[in-house]
């Protein structure tokens, strides 16, 4: 199976070393935001089963007494069936450990009811599938800044009264109705294929696949490796949808399951204290480490608040020696340090002019930016960088004037 990710327009492949064979065929499979739509490279969803997110007042009447009926129904389903509650179902991160798109389903599953958490752990949506896989897919594609985790309640039947009860209870342990489902903007933005705004019908598609290749780029920075291919027939018309998505063979999730399995027995868990006693623990995974002529370098993943990042150390030897520790156990407190600091993760995006590189930087940046680094260790630290002192004063100080010159110039001319 390809792990790269694709852009597709009309006028060929763009940003993308190679393209699944058969993947249009996949497109049957399809994915859906209400229970019995179905999405060909887009989502199509009937008046009925749009109405149902907005406020009843602005469907109409047909539609309001259809709703009606319906929430009769939902209410008599509740009392039948037990819906799990929303804070009971574990927060699963959208991208996995491999780079794929993969939530737990099971072969009896019909239909899936999911909600969608941002970086910060809000809710913004919540949608039904009938193939939940290519569903989160399809709104990680039109949204990649909102997609970071998900919850889901598997069902094995396509029963469109479980579905709503559930998400009626849900809502319900909310307060209100995420953003995402009762935002007229906000929702169009989730069930909808991502319009490039193009004014010009001439620069549609060029708007588009602009649009698809940053889409693409933030994905790709948070670590998906999976192929996402881009509807050309849609980008043709300024729009952005990823096409679905043929799933994993059980032969691929087995051998990714002990790949996972591998990496994680390399893992190990890791406590740092600081100066005032307080513990910061974390999981880190040594991926990579090189000599170098003064030291290591080192490729390191870190797991910490349900968030794992990469980063690229570099370790002068001058450091753990003249502390006495091992370089790892080193680069660990280090990393434990910044964790304290609360320095941001970024993984994606330019940094401001304040902002440390916390994905690649060397142990002496560290010590440059942060007088207290020093505190963290037992014995003195070596300045292994250069510090300009101001020793003598050269030139005019600051209450004198500069000379401007003679009081006469002679111009010589020819």
């Amino acid at each position: 199976m390809a792990s790269t990710l694709s852009l597709v327009s009309s006028s060929g492949t763009v940003a993308s070393s190679s393209i699944r064979s058969g993947f249009e065929s996949a497109s049957s499979s399809g994915a859906s935001f209400s229970p019995f739509s179905g999405l060909k490279g887009r989502t199509t969803l009937s008046s009925q089963s749009y109405c149902e997110g907005r406020l009843a007042s602005s469907c109409p009447p047909i539609y309001r007494g259809q709703k009606q009926r319906r929430n009769a129904i939902v209410a008599v389903a509740t009392e039948k069936e037990t819906v799990p509650s929303l804070n009971d179902l574990p927060l699963i991160q959208y991208i996995n450990q491999q780079g794929r798109i993969q939530p737990p389903v099971e072969k009896t599953t019909k239909a899936t009811v999911f909600a969608i958490y941002d970086e910060n752990k809000k809710i913004q949506f919540i949608g039904f599938s009938k193939d939940v896989r290519n569903s989160l897919r399809t709104l990680m594609g039109r949204r990649p800044t909102l997609c970071y985790y998900y919850k889901l309640y598997n069902l094995d039947s396509l029963d469109q009264q479980k579905m709503l009860a559930c998400r009626q209870q849900w809502v319900s342990e909310l307060g209100l109705p995420p953003v995402g489902n009762s935002d007229p903007v906000q929702k169009n933005l989730w069930e909808q294929s991502a319009d490039a705004g193009s004014i010009s019908e001439r620069g549609r598609e060029a708007a588009a696949v602009s649009m698809a290749k940053a889409f693409l780029q933030a994905m790709a920075e948070r670590g998906l490796k999976e192929e996402m291919a881009y509807d050309p027939a849609l980008l043709a018309a300024g729009k952005c949808d990823v096409l679905p998505s043929l799933d994993q063979t059980e032969e691929e999730i087995a051998a990714a399951a002990k790949v996972q399995a591998e990496e994680a027995a390399k893992r190990h868990s890791v406590v740092v204290t600081s100066p005032e006693g307080e513990n910061i623990e974390f999981e880190i995974f040594f991926e990579f480490k090189f000599p170098t002529n003064g030291g290591w370098m080192y490729d390191i993943l870190v797991s910490k608040d349900d968030k794992e990042t990469r980063h690229r150390v570099i370790c002068g030897r001058i450091y753990p020696e003249a502390v006495n520790i091992s370089e790892d156990r080193f680069v660990e407190i280090i990393m434990g340090f910044l964790l304290h600091k609360k320095v941001p993760r970024r993984t994606e995006g330019l940094l401001g002019g304040g902002d440390f590189p916390i994905n690649y930087f060397a142990v002496s940046e560290v010590a440059q930016r942060f007088d207290d680094m020093k505190d963290w260790f037992t014995g003195e630290l070596p300045e292994s960088y250069w510090r300009f002192n101001k020793v003598f004063d050269y030139g005019a100080g600051d209450s004198s004037y500069p000379e401007l010159g003679p009081a006469s110039v002679t111009t010589w001319t020819n």
